[in-house]
């Protein structure tokens, strides 16, 4: 049994843990031209760099000469829904459902009568985001607005906007992505006599901690999970979790199948909120599989056809490690 996973996050130790699980697989992976191979998967290649109509020929044709049993696309998804390819293709949901999910707009409003719902905000200029931070800041006083890329993953683009911060925070500490908010919109401004500026969302700055919910699923049913608590230095594990009927309510909303991720994250008022689902397995997801939990060898059975549904049984774990956080690296730095 081949299964291929095309370009995406931390699929090297993915790959290591489906094969450590069944020795009878090949786990390949494909990264970007020029882009570091790391040790884990049966093989790993490069792929070009193509538009899409091409790029889904090429999948095509790397299927038939690879002779590949499951593709698992992460790249490029939404464009294989529709394609002809001569196997079997894995999705995390039904087109409709990815589209809502891949839309932080969309997500926020699908998830509107939910009480876990994160209120977001759409802007597609400098003058509306202007616009909607003054209403925020008028209806929220005490939060701390931030933004997001309407549309991105893994972080980029993410701002705490203050009013009252130093113009030049965001270069002095990038680190902690904060920029004050006149200056964030004066820089929007000069790019868009360029071009127009990428859709941007609003919400609540949420202090957190964040729960990322690693979780294996079918046809919409959780089958096992694991919750992990991201502490600055540290994070927990634990199955069962409290958040877990909240999870449980989003599986079944959009239909998820196999490995996916879902995060939540504790607000100013103390209550739970739904950040995003990320249509794919957390780099994080590896952490539990060291402890037992087995979510990545599960899903490497029922991709293979050796599980089933009713083979997986939940886990039960709590144990608490110690992380090596960007922020640790740079106090290591400067003491340096």
């Amino acid at each position: 049994m081949r299964i291929w996973f095309n370009r995406g996050f931390s699929l090297a130790p993915i790959a290591q843990a489906m094969l450590a699980a069944d020795s009878s697989l090949e786990v390949l992976v494909s990264v970007g031209e020029g882009r570091p191979v790391y040790s884990g998967p049966t093989e790993t290649f490069e792929e070009p760099d193509l538009e899409p109509s091409e790029y889904v020929d090429w999948v095509r044709d790397q299927i038939a000469r690879r002779q590949i049993d499951v593709f698992v696309p992460t790249r490029l998804r939404e464009h294989f829904y529709d394609a002809d390819l001569p196997c079997r293709v894995h999705f995390p949901c039904s087109k409709s459902n990815y589209l809502v999910i891949e839309d932080k707009q969309a997500f926020s409003d699908a998830t509107a009568n939910e009480p876990f719902h994160l209120p977001t905000w759409p802007a597609s200029s400098a003058d509306e985001l202007e616009e909607r931070l003054a209403l925020f800041r008028a209806w929220h006083d005490e939060s701390l607005p931030c933004v997001k890329p309407r549309k991105g993953v893994n972080g980029h683009g993410f701002w705490k906007l203050p009013k009252d911060t130093a113009p030049s925070a965001h270069l002095l500490h990038p680190e902690f992505h904060t920029m004050r908010s006149d200056v964030f919109i004066a820089a929007l401004r000069i790019q868009e006599r360029e071009e127009p500026i990428a859709p941007l969302v609003l919400m609540d700055y949420l202090p957190g901690p964040e729960i990322s919910f690693d979780v294996l699923a079918h046809e919409g049913q959780i089958l096992k999970y694991v919750a992990r608590t991201k502490f600055d230095r540290r994070q927990s594990i634990q199955s069962p979790h409290f958040l877990e009927s909240e999870a449980a309510v989003l599986a079944a909303r959009f239909m998820l199948y196999g490995l996916v991720n879902l995060q939540f994250r504790k607000a100013i008022d103390g209550s739970w909120k739904i950040l995003e689902i990320n249509a794919r397995p957390a780099g994080g997801s590896i952490y539990a599989e060291d402890y037992g939990a087995g979510l990545i060898a599960d899903w490497g059975g029922l991709l293979s056809g050796r599980l089933t549904a009713n083979d997986i049984k939940p886990v039960k774990i709590d144990i608490e490690f110690e992380t090596t956080s960007i922020r640790r690296l740079i106090e290591q730095k400067e003491a340096a």
